[in-house]
């Protein structure tokens, strides 16, 4: 393990630590010599970014090292994260990726990675959906906070819609409890519900706040990405959106 991995490694200890740590603590932690950890947490103190109790001896991080890593946050771009796993999942299933954000109560299309098979859904950048249909809104809705999810299923009430584009009926009562699924299993799967012929299989994204902001997802004509099909790719897609979330910042488990 070269310096700047032990760097990290020891930056990592302490903020996950639920207090301070001490040089004997992170070092049978993290299989490190004494004498390596003390001298990066000296320099690191120097740096201003850990601090060390003087009556206890032991190490915690300060506000500016929080400083450094919001700035980093803050300049991160969702997009530019997400396009590499956006292809990875293109290449894996075949079929057409996408990648939704959230804006205020519904969601937008910023970026997709289209199917190369002839017969494939298309996806238009820039489209503005609601959040109670179709599993890209619904992968959001079920992970945003109780009063938000009461203003757009009021929303819904309002809009009328009872019957989807598949021929299935919609109420109040089976949103509520397709959302409590689908934040137990964080995934969600829906098909024809916008359009007659399309599935798709959607998984949330997180930032640093543990705010929802986003999902990515997996469509297809029914013909050839069914349910079954679309929850065949669940886990990897869940595993892409986590590691998306995670480079934003988010803790994921």
């Amino acid at each position: 393990m070269n310096t700047p991995e032990r760097v990290v490694d020891i930056l990592d200890t302490l903020a996950s630590a639920s207090g301070s740590c001490g040089v004997s603590e992170i070092s049978r932690q993290l299989g490190i010599g004494k004498n390596n950890v003390f001298r990066i947490l000296s320099a690191l103190e120097a740096k201003g970014w850990v601090q060390q109790d003087s009556e206890t001896r032991r190490y915690s991080l300060t506000g500016a090292m929080a400083a450094v890593a919001l700035k980093a946050l803050s300049q991160l771009d969702i997009q530019r994260v997400s396009l590499p796993y956006l292809h990875e999942l293109q290449q894996a299933t075949g079929e057409t990726s996408a990648l939704s954000i959230r804006v205020e109560m519904e969601r937008i299309f910023i970026h997709c990675v289209s199917s190369n098979q002839t017969v494939r859904h298309v996806v238009s950048v820039g489209e503005r959906r609601e959040l109670w249909f179709g599993s890209g809104g619904k992968a959001i809705l079920a992970f945003m906070n109780v009063d938000e999810i009461e203003a757009v299923l009021n929303r819904f009430s309002r809009s009328g819609v009872s019957v989807l584009a598949g021929g299935q009926t919609v109420t109040l009562e089976s949103l509520r409890a397709e959302l409590a699924q689908i934040k137990q299993q964080g995934y969600a799967i829906a098909a024809g519900e916008r359009y007659s012929e399309v599935c798709g299989v959607s998984a949330p994204i997180f930032n640093h706040d543990q705010k929802v902001v986003g999902c990515i997802s997996v469509s297809g004509p029914v013909s050839r990405f069914d349910k079954p099909k679309a929850l065949e790719h669940s886990t990897l897609l869940v595993e892409k959106a986590k590691k998306i979330s995670s480079v934003l910042g988010a803790k994921v488990g």
